[in-house]
């Protein structure tokens, strides 16, 4: 109904709540191609059908940030209250201005970027503070930036008065009271519960059990382009959702111009052989750590230990293997960018921090680019990880998931599909790609809370960890999927990667450690070419598959990686992780840094429980060691703030 005297709509109670809610999501669409058309000439060759999925997406984030910026709002306008007082005058104007400041906010932050994005190339993140709290000049950079953007000023004036306006053509109607008291504040309870239900599946994104809240990546499977992210992306969701996430600093221990000299991410092949279009089929598996794998472990238990994976162990005994080979990160969603991008996670995992979005030509992109079918297999529902948008970030064209499996009978309840049935999808799908192909898959089974399927009950060898029987069960289901994919024509022109995504508790005293409890399988292999085999005493660790696998093809052109080629170095090789402090490996030495000096230093092939700390006795080693991590760290975090992760001619 309206009220022709005061040209406004007269509403109920929960339609008005509507309403409002629906007038913010009105306003971050404007904002949306507002950016779009102030910064058109960073966002070529987007076409009428690329808009369709960018608009979906973005219709995801914009409700998210809705309901983080307008939280209190909707609690007030839910809580279950007296009927006269939410309707009340006073009460009314203290959530119209709680309106008004919370979602002016989250204009301004849209408006921030209208003309910042062109500078940093992503959205403003919490880091923007940081970024300006040394400058001693902020009210002259305010100043200045409001003269020279003078329009962006009048936007944002003009969406404030929309939003002013469009916000008071609608008030609640003046309905009687309730007469059934009871009934009321049931209906209101029923309410409010239902709106923070629907509030957290709208923040997480969705109700599945996989389903963690959204994420600046998760906008990556909206888009073609990289860059695109930030069309579906909104600036106030980006910024709440970098809250607490402890941004990078920019570090000068080394100038830029001779950094390269201590270690360099930029890799330029010396080949001379043609590139090999080899197949490259990478098989990440859920917490295979390296204790479980007898091949690597024959002295332990006096010589009696066998471990958990009879197949992998004869795999291994005919591929190449590098003796010290180590994971990068503790977590699934560390795995995937050192493996495929050979990017490490620091102190947060790379894809959840805002630098998930950065430029990069990543395994799956370089060979994309060289005519390779790309594809990626894990069972979980779609979407679980964050896998799906983070692959399709970085390049990878396929995707099957539990949708595409689309058998719910093999699931298991909880993660996903049975490793035995999906890595038997994955062969049959496998079959149909066109050569040359790149494809991974991560499995799934060897999770909390570490059952198998009921058919294989009491059938595998259960250890003294739950976790051991679900190992022993994937490698079988990895035995018969080779079983069959080496009767294919594609087999022998294929290069296997082998690679846990991390390591898992342990029960040997040799594991329980700095050392150990990141060690994990890594195997190379390669059925077509007999010469790549044997074991290697040095290091291998995830951030080197992606240009070992480049180096075996022969991939002549630039790249950037934070690993190396593993076939083509000098030395026994390094790896990183950060796990509360810096862990620099090199050789058989681990170093502990703490970002600004050494604080510990093990020989973990001649100490394997790591008692003695070499730190004093060795002083040499450990500086040349920390030189080398502080390059490192320094290469790391200058590129990502930078968006520097293409190599120049690449």
């Amino acid at each position: 109904m309206m009220n022709r005297r005061r040209g406004t709509w007269m509403l109920s109670y929960y339609g008005t709540f509507l309403y409002r809610i629906l007038l913010v999501l009105l306003l971050f669409f404007i904002c949306r191609f507002l950016f779009y058309f102030l910064n058109i000439s960073l966002f070529p060759g987007i076409e009428a059908g690329d808009w369709i999925k960018i608009l979906s997406g973005g219709l995801r984030f914009d409700i998210a940030a809705m309901l983080y910026f307008n939280c209190l709002l909707i609690f007030l306008m839910t809580v279950p209250v007296p009927y006269l007082l939410r309707t009340h005058k006073r009460y009314q104007r203290v959530v119209q201005w709680v309106f008004y400041m919370t979602n002016g906010i989250a204009l301004l932050l849209n408006c921030i970027d209208f003309i910042y994005y062109r500078f940093t190339l992503r959205r403003t993140t919490t880091s923007v503070f940081s970024e300006f709290a040394h400058e001693q000049n902020k009210s002259g950079l305010a100043w200045n930036f409001l003269i020279d953007y003078w329009y962006v000023v009048l936007i944002f004036a003009g969406l404030t008065g929309l939003m002013v306006l469009l916000y008071r053509k609608v008030q609640v109607r003046n309905d009687q009271p309730p007469s059934r008291i009871p009934v009321y504040y049931c209906k209101a309870a029923l309410i409010f519960v239902l709106g923070v239900i629907l509030a957290i599946g709208g923040i997480r994104g969705g109700f599945r059990h996989s389903t963690r809240p959204i994420t600046v990546g998760d906008a990556g499977v909206y888009v073609k382009r990289s860059h695109e992210v930030y069309l579906v992306l909104n600036t106030p969701f980006v910024f709440i959702r970098t809250m607490g996430v402890k941004p990078l600093k920019e570090l000068h221990d080394f100038p830029d111009a001779t950094i390269g000299d201590v270690y360099t991410p930029l890799h330029t092949p010396a080949d001379s052989l043609p590139f090999t279009k080899k197949n490259v089929v990478v098989i990440i598996l859920e917490s295979f750590g390296k204790e479980s794998v007898g091949f690597y472990n024959k002295e332990l238990d006096n010589g009696k230990y066998t471990g958990f994976t009879p197949f992998l162990d004869s795999l291994a005994a005919v591929s190449k293997i590098y003796w010290n080979s180590f994971a990068n990160g503790r977590k699934s969603i560390d795995a995937i960018p050192s493996i495929f991008s050979s990017i490490p996670s620091g102190l947060d995992p790379f894809v959840l921090t805002p630098y998930v979005s950065d430029s990069t030509k990543s395994l799956p992109k370089l060979l994309a680019n060289e005519g390779y079918h790309t594809s990626f297999f894990h069972g979980a529902p779609n979407g679980s990880m964050g896998f799906l948008p983070y692959t399709k970030m970085i390049g990878i064209e396929h995707y099957f998931g539990k949708t595409e499996y689309n058998n719910d009978a093999d699931y298991d309840g909880i993660w996903g599909i049975w490793d035995e049935p999906f890595f038997q999808f994955f062969e049959q799908k496998l079959n149909s790609f066109p050569q040359p192909f790149f494809s991974g898959i991560f499995s799934v089974s060897s999770h909390h809370p570490f059952e198998v399927p009921e058919q294989y009950k009491g059938k595998f060898k259960k250890g003294p960890l739950p976790v051991m029987e679900c190992i022993s069960y994937t490698d079988m289901a990895l035995q018969k999927f080779f079983d069959k994919a080496r009767r294919q024509p594609w087999f022998n022109n294929t290069l296997f990667v082998i690679s846990a995504d991390h390591a898992t508790v342990s029960y040997h005293a040799e594991y329980q450690n700095a050392w150990g409890d990141i060690a994990i399988p890594i195997i190379l292999y390669s059925p077509g070419d007999s010469s790549f085999r044997g074991v290697d005493p040095g290091v291998i660790q995830q951030l080197d598959i992606m240009p070992t696998v480049l180096g075996y093809l022969h991939y002549h052109k630039p790249y950037l990686a934070f690993g190396e080629n593993v076939l083509d170095r000098k030395g026994p090789g390094f790896a990183y992780q950060y796990s509360g402090g810096h862990r620099w490996i090199n050789g058989d030495y681990l170093l502990f840094f703490d970002g600004k000096r050494s604080t510990g230093l093990y020989n973990f092939k001649q100490d394997r429980l790591m008692k003695t700390d070499l730190l004093q006795d060795s002083a040499q080693r450990a500086a040349a060691m920390e030189q080398k991590v502080k390059a490192f760290i320094q290469q790391y975090n200058n590129r990502l703030i930078r968006n520097q992760l293409i190599a120049p001619g690449s």
